[in-house]
């Protein structure tokens, strides 16, 4: 393809990339240089799915991201005019650039947010690695391809990891050891000091494993290159211990705290508990004083905070005093007689046989019925069984029942079936593949004789 549609006169290929081809060519109509970035689709609906995303991808006019010019489709090839600026892939300078480890904390810094700009845009997540940065000659990083989602590893935070790794080993060829890791790292940070090179990498090693979002990561960038006020960087000093924070001119973070709190003394790294005031502050330092107002309005809140949790306790040790002598006094009263004195109904079954039945105990199957829904697939410690008494003596009555075929009945249908049979029954509910409430096995062959008051097991579904 030399030309695309009778405008942009193609020149040279500059790289290939995994997605596609970057060019140099020429905008015939503007008389301009321009980027070529081509690339194909296979599938219909991709082809299309890729043309809606170029073309969301070029109202961005965002500073981290080339700027694209015009987007189109020709003859299958997909195609992005980017804005020609001086500059190379960074993947191509990689072996000779030369480069601080402040400045390459500041490249990532700058790159996250662009990707936090692609999501607010709900682009995909683009690659970040140097295959897909472009590297001006004044320095600036810009994100070519922010239109197509990039691979595992190599977007997001993991991929700005990745390009610290790249940036300091001089390779785009990325590694899986975390050691190898940690190993370039303390090399690319060694302009940074001690305690911040410590804390860069460990930032880095976490962001490289994927355990660290970009909020997180954000944070700490400003942090390490003491972006924000100071009051910001103490407000951060809890969410990552173990480091005393250190400013990136070198001057040590003041560690001076209301006498409420504990502090880290910045020598030693040692957490200490100490009286220290306003007037323990160099004069004329107006951001310490803020820091000091901030400090004690935050002890004022956390005494409000203790009175107000001591008369709550205080509340609920009284509620619960109350509720045991409630318990206690209704604990006392003659309950007994209602239940153990409650009469005895019968309940003639189909074979005109005569059924003592406890109201009590026909009651406890139905409410254990209804909970058991909730209880988990292991087996049940104990059987849910309903106890049905021969006589009205509770003797075993001499006459003969036939088990009924409790098989495919659901378990309401199960219960009356054993009840008219004379039996007494326990069920068990466990998963398996019959439908939900049904029974699926029992003890008892069906049509054996046995005796009225023998006890039928049988199992019922609780679905899969």
């Amino acid at each position: 393809m030399d030309n695309i549609g009778n405008r942009y006169m193609l020149d040279q290929p500059l790289k290939w990339l995994t997605n596609g081809l970057l060019l140099k060519g020429m905008d015939m109509t503007c008389k301009r240089d321009v980027l070529l970035y081509t690339f194909q689709e296979t599938d219909e609906s991709e082809h299309q799915e890729a043309l809606r995303r170029l073309r969301k991808a070029s109202q961005m006019s965002d500073k981290h991201f080339m700027h694209i010019l015009d987007a189109g489709s020709e003859d299958g090839t997909l195609f992005a005019i980017l804005q020609s600026v001086k500059g190379s892939p960074l993947s191509d300078r990689l072996s000779d650039l030369e480069i601080t480890g402040h400045k390459a904390l500041t490249y990532v810094h700058e790159l996250a947010k662009g990707i936090r700009e692609t999501r607010r845009q709900r682009l995909p997540e683009c690659s970040v690695d140097a295959e897909n940065l472009w590297i001006e000659d004044n320095g600036r990083l810009r994100i070519m391809n922010f239109w197509t989602e990039g691979k595992n590893g190599r977007r997001g935070v993991p991929g700005l990891a990745l390009l610290l790794y790249q940036l300091g080993a001089k390779t785009d060829i990325p590694t899986s050891s975390i050691s190898a890791y940690s190993f370039e790292l303390y090399r690319l940070f060694a302009d940074l000091s001690d305690v911040t090179r410590e804390r860069a990498v460990a930032l880095a090693c976490n962001a490289y494993e994927g355990i660290c979002t970009l909020a997180d990561f954000q944070q700490e960038l400003e942090v390490l290159l003491g972006i924000g006020s100071e009051r910001k960087e103490q407000l951060l000093t809890s969410a990552l211990p173990p480091y005393n924070m250190i400013a990136s001119n070198g001057r040590k973070r003041k560690a001076a705290v209301s006498e409420s709190y504990a502090f880290v003394e910045p020598k030693t790294g040692e957490r200490k508990t100490k009286d220290r005031t306003a007037e323990a502050l160099m004069p004329g330092e107006p951001q310490a004083r803020i820091n000091v107002a901030f400090n004690r309005k935050i002890a004022e809140l956390r005494e409000k905070f203790l009175e107000s949790f001591q008369l709550r306790k205080w509340d609920l040790f009284a509620t619960a005093g109350f509720s045991v002598i409630v318990l206690l006094i209704w604990l006392s009263l003659p309950h007994s007689e209602h239940v153990n004195g409650s009469k005895m109904q019968t309940i003639p079954t189909p074979d005109s046989t005569e059924v003592s039945v406890n109201p009590t105990e026909i009651s406890k199957p139905s409410a254990s019925a209804s909970a058991m829904p909730t209880r988990t697939d292991a087996p049940l410690a104990k059987p849910l069984d309903t106890e049905v008494q021969p006589t009205d003596d509770g003797a075993v009555q001499a006459k003969t029942s036939v088990v009924p075929n409790l098989v495919a009945h659901s378990r309401e249908d199960a219960e009356k079936m054993t009840i008219a049979s004379g039996l007494r029954y326990q069920f068990f509910l466990e998963s398996n593949t019959a439908v939900k409430g049904v029974v699926f096995k029992q003890d008892l062959t069906p049509g054996t004789a046995v005796k009225n008051g023998d006890r039928i097991t049988f199992w019922v579904s609780k679905g899969k």
